[in-house]
């Protein structure tokens, strides 16, 4: 069978991948192990996904989908016949080719449900697709990480979570006063039931994670929270002070969680916040050098951040009052595993009642 071949392809499509677990990522640093390992496992991935694109009804009549199609078809060429002493150039290729993928996506939704595809079919596909797709970005990252000497690839094994929301806070507060011309309040408090333990740092939750993952999901939670709050306070001349983000931080010894809270008057009751099409910026509204709204996919995006190694992230909405946000990660090493979808298996997604008491 010719490599690359429609034959070739759904061969690696009918396979099942092999999700890792962050104590293998931990454990797993020399970066010939992880080439030999993802030498096999990228093209299952990626046959997955090309698969996934044509089973799309009339998806070679949309642009986008066709030049992520070839994109793809690329990468799992370059995977299939892949060796060891070129596997990082092929790597580096890869994810070079594969930047403009997400926004491409995010582009094709509105031409498939203008298609009359229905809104169900297309969020379905495209969480699977991007869920997909994270797995493969974070472990050919690792792999490049190792390789270039970061002590536990791209997991800090002390992930400190007060720091990284706090980074993500001043980067969108700047981003929020560039676009709107008003900077909200920001608190953030840390909290933990293993201060005594010697667990955590006083009460500030650590645990094996990725910081960039995590600074993007609470990023995305607070520029929707800024950009409401914003807004409001606009709208009214409200003082900032007076309504407050809170972000809390806490953990027990199983998990993490953050809940992202403001007081902008919550989601308009309808309105679908994890659908791909829904954005509450207008066109041009937030831009700036930087952008507080986009395409719509931040928190859809954010959602499958954190369903990846087992977590989850869900919106309570307080009409007339605000919005509450969780994020739940799982903090053991061994439960920290990829979720990745796969047409012929099941995977089943975390949310919010499997933390709750």
């Amino acid at each position: 069978v010719e490599i690359g071949s429609p034959d070739d392809i759904a061969s690696f499509a009918a396979l099942e991948p092999h999700p890792r677990s962050v104590e293998y990522l931990t454990t797993t640093l020399e970066p010939r192990q992880i080439a030999e390992f993802l030498q096999t496992e990228m093209p299952i991935r990626y046959a997955e996904r090309i698969r996934a694109l044509e089973k799309v009804p009339s998806w070679q009549s949309i642009p986008e989908l066709v030049e992520v199609h070839d994109i793809h078809v690329k990468s799992f060429k370059a995977f299939r016949s892949s060796e060891l002493e070129k596997f990082a150039d092929v790597t580096h290729k890869a994810l070079l080719r594969e930047q403009p993928v997400v926004e491409k996506m995010a582009r094709s939704v509105h031409l498939l449900h203008d298609g009359g595809i229905t809104h169900e079919y297309v969020s379905k596909f495209l969480d699977d697709f991007l869920l997909n797709r994270i797995g493969c970005q974070v472990l050919l990252g690792h792999y490049l990480a190792c390789r270039a000497g970061q002590r536990n690839g791209i997991i800090d094994t002390r992930c400190d979570t007060k720091r990284v929301c706090r980074v993500a806070a001043k980067a969108v507060l700047e981003m929020c006063m560039e676009c709107t011309g008003s900077r909200p309040s920001v608190f953030i408090d840390a909290f933990s039931a293993c201060g005594g333990k010697g667990v955590d740092d006083g009460h500030v939750p650590r645990f094996p994670y990725m910081p960039h993952v995590l600074q993007y999901i609470v990023s995305e939670l607070l520029k929707n929270s800024c950009r409401a709050t914003a807004d409001m306070l606009k709208a009214h001349d409200f003082d900032p002070a007076d309504f407050p983000i809170n972000v809390i931080i806490c953990a027990d010894e199983d998990h993490v969680t953050i809940c992202v809270a403001d007081q902008a008057g919550g989601i308009p009751r309808g309105a679908n916040a994890w659908s791909y099409l829904y954005t509450t910026a207008r066109d041009g509204a937030y831009d700036g050098s930087k952008k507080l709204a986009g395409h719509g996919v931040g928190l859809p995006l954010s959602r499958l951040y954190a369903r990846y190694l087992g977590g989850s992230l869900d919106l309570v909405s307080l009409p007339g009052y605000g919005t509450h946000a969780y994020v739940n990660l799982p903090r053991v090493e061994s439960q920290q595993v990829e979720v990745v979808p796969d047409a012929d298996y099941e995977y089943d997604y975390a949310n919010l009642l499997d933390f709750t008491v």
